[in-house]
């Protein structure tokens, strides 16, 4: 290091060769270097960003540059290797040509060591890091106003050595991997729900099996905990409980597997079979004379993110028909089972039109719902169009929104939806009454 400090110290440098013409060339074809090594770096991180959400609103907004930009990326490989053959000719090129000045400043022997010290930073920072972080603040903004047309023309000069690069890497990745394998079949999840909505509307595909393959589609970014059975509607049983009590609670709850826990319902023991109370019963056993622990089976738990897809794998490879479902903390949120998984899956076909009679209150335009049910049923029946980024059930959205403890007879205002508290266990909503709002009315009654 010291030596190399002498080497810069030492160093001669003739300021005035900077003015002749033929220098004042090379440094404006360095700063022009420079900005096109930057277009290219920003471009492959813009372009990249872009979802296809913000591609479908460009469309929709009739921005002049969304088919240009469809385009460009309808084939990504065909882009990156145009913009990584870009930015690689830029960069060797901006190298060799401070090469080039540096020769004229400095003795030959200097040039090289200078090169460096110089042009690694400059590209890591002008080329690099500070394009790529202004590109993904705004790809929509960069790539319409800056990117799209130039990267267009790129593609088309560039056809030539992309073909033999393209040659080449495949021929390379064929020798150590192997053949490529079949890239026309697959096909993305948003294509294949835009794909179904085409053969329905087209007639092709009927109502019941677009619901279907909708559902289907949706339980691969479902997670468990949007259709479980919450902590407060499962059965658990204490250990030192006969078997007789959690008979009774598997006839009250219709659930084939009890928890049984230790002290508090968070110290799980295992779970006890709906089939082994039925065994010792056909075979004339008293339930009383076998203790819990003489047919507890090691309980099984998952974590709330697993999605649905993932669940069913699971139950299928395990053979099992349950699962608790366990947060972080080690506290019990609830209970999966395969009966509720497939129903959660299949449950847009099993509605019908009775469904909204069947929750009709008793004046028109109101439905009386279930606190525990889920916002999609409750949208599904009812069109309101309730979101909340927190709570999966329509009784969750009436205890954020309210910010306490629910009481009977509280009513609030949520997206223009009337919501009544008619009916509260402990703690638990259990009924609520639901309505469009008046025009003009807004914001929360309490205990009217």
């Amino acid at each position: 290091m010291e030596e190399l400090t002498l080497q810069i110290a030492s160093t001669d440098i003739d300021w005035s060769r900077l003015l002749e013409p033929d220098m004042i060339l090379r440094i404006v074809a360095q700063v022009f270097l420079l900005i096109a090594s930057a277009f290219f770096s920003g471009s492959e991180v813009a372009l990249f960003s872009l979802s296809k959400a913000e591609l479908t609103q460009l469309r929709r907004e009739r921005n002049p540059q969304a088919g240009t930009l469809y385009a460009l990326l309808d084939q990504p490989r065909r882009l990156i290797i145009s913009i990584l053959c870009g930015n690689e000719f830029i960069n060797v090129a901006a190298a060799a040509n401070m090469a080039a000045i540096l020769l004229v400043l400095v003795d030959e022997a200097s040039a090289a060591w200078v090169n460096m010290l110089i042009m690694v930073p400059l590209l890591l920072l002008v080329g690099e890091v500070t394009p790529k972080t202004i590109a993904i603040s705004d790809p929509v903004g960069i790539s319409t106003r800056i990117i799209a047309r130039p990267m267009s023309v790129w593609l088309k000069v560039v056809a030539p050595l992309r073909f033999l690069v393209r040659f080449l890497s495949d021929k390379l990745t064929t020798l150590f991997v192997g053949e490529e394998k079949s890239p026309g079949n697959i096909i993305q999840v948003d294509e294949l729900r835009t794909l179904v909505r085409d053969l329905q509307e087209s007639g092709e595909l009927k109502l019941e099996e677009r619901v279907l393959a909708d559902a289907l589609l949706e339980s691969g970014a479902t997670e468990v905990i949007a259709v479980m059975k919450p902590r407060t509607q499962v059965a658990f049983v204490d250990i030192a409980q006969p078997l007789t009590a959690v008979r009774d609670s598997m006839i009250s709850y219709q659930q084939q597997r009890i928890p049984i826990y230790a002290g508090h319902r968070d110290n799980l023991q295992g779970f006890v079979h709906a089939e082994d109370l039925m065994g010792l019963s056909l075979a004339g056993e008293n339930l009383d004379d076998h203790p819990i622990e003489s047919v507890l089976h090691p309980v099984v738990v998952v974590p709330p993110t697993k999605r649905l897809d993932e669940m069913l794998e699971y139950f299928i490879a395990h053979q099992q028909l349950a699962a608790v479902v366990l947060n972080e903390f080690g506290g019990v949120e609830g209970m999966i089972s395969i009966r509720g998984l497939v129903e959660s899956v299949f449950d847009p076909l099993t509605r019908t039109a009775s469904a909204g009679e069947a929750f009709a209150g008793s004046d028109p335009g109101y439905y009386e719902v279930p606190g525990e049910m889920k916002l999609t049923a409750f949208n599904d029946l009812t069109n309101y169009g309730i979101s909340d980024p927190r709570m999966t059930t329509i009784g969750g959205v009436v205890f954020r929104h309210l910010d306490r403890l629910p009481q009977e007879g509280d009513e609030l205002i949520v997206n223009g939806v009337e919501i009544r508290v008619e009916k509260m266990h402990e703690h638990r909503i259990v009924l609520l009454r639901v309505a469009r709002s008046a025009p003009g009315r807004s914001g929360e009654t309490e205990n009217d």
